[in-house]
C-alpha cells in the first residue's frame, strides 16, 4: 500500500494535469453563464492544489531520514534543471529527492550535487566518480575506462543502459 506521502504526490500530479483541462474547458465556452461555472471550478481546483501542496510540505518534513549505511546515486544539477525534472527523469518523486537532501533550498542552483533515491551497491575500494556529459553513452564510458557496460549498470543501478542523463555521477572501478 502506498504511503500518505506517495498518495498526496499522486493526487497533486493528477490535479496539476487537470488544471490544464479546466482552462481548456473555460476557453471552449461561449455562454457567460457556463464560463462563470468553469471559472468557479478552476478556483476550487486551485484551492485543492494549494491544500495538497501544504499537506505535502508537512508530510515531507515528517519523513524519516534515510538509513546511513546505504549508498545512493548522485546527479549534478544542470542549468535550468529542476527537482521536478529530476524526479521525472529518474522515475521518482520530489519528496523522495528532498528526503535524501536535507537542507536543500526550494530553488537549487546548477552545479549542486543532488543525492538521488536510487540505491547502489557499496562502491569498490578503488573507484572514480565520472560526471556524465551530453553525448556520453555507457559504451563510450566503458571503453574510455577499460570496463564493461554490465559492470557500470550494476555499480550504478541503471534501469535502462541505453539512457543515461547528463549530470549523473557514475561509479567506475579503477583497474
Amino acid at each position: 500500500m502506498p504511503s500518505s506521502l506517495e498518495l498526496v504526490e499522486k493526487l497533486l500530479k493528477n490535479e496539476q494535469a487537470n488544471r490544464t483541462l479546466y482552462t481548456q474547458l473555460r476557453n471552449s465556452l461561449d455562454d457567460p453563464r457556463y464560463i462563470r461555472v468553469a471559472e468557479n471550478l478552476e478556483t476550487l481546483q486551485a484551492r485543492q492544489i494549494n491544500m495538497l501542496n501544504r499537506l505535502l510540505d508537512v508530510l515531507e518534513d515528517e519523513a524519516p531520514p534515510p538509513p546511513k549505511d546505504r549508498y545512493y546515486a548522485e546527479h549534478i544539477l544542470q542549468p535550468g534543471e529542476t527537482l521536478r525534472a529530476l524526479a521525472i527523469k529518474y522515475d521518482t518523486s520530489v519528496s523522495k529527492i528532498r528526503a535524501l537532501n536535507p537542507g536543500l533550498s526550494d530553488n537549487p542552483q546548477a552545479g549542486q550535487v543532488i543525492t538521488l533515491p536510487i540505491e547502489i551497491p557499496k562502491p569498490p575500494a578503488r573507484h572514480i566518480k565520472y560526471y556524465v556529459r551530453p553525448g556520453d553513452s555507457l559504451y563510450t564510458i566503458s571503453q574510455r575506462y577499460n570496463t564493461d557496460i554490465d559492470t557500470l549498470v550494476e555499480l550504478n543501478n541503471i534501469a535502462d543502459p541505453d539512457v543515461i542523463f547528463p549530470g549523473r555521477i557514475l561509479i567506475i572501478p579503477r583497474t
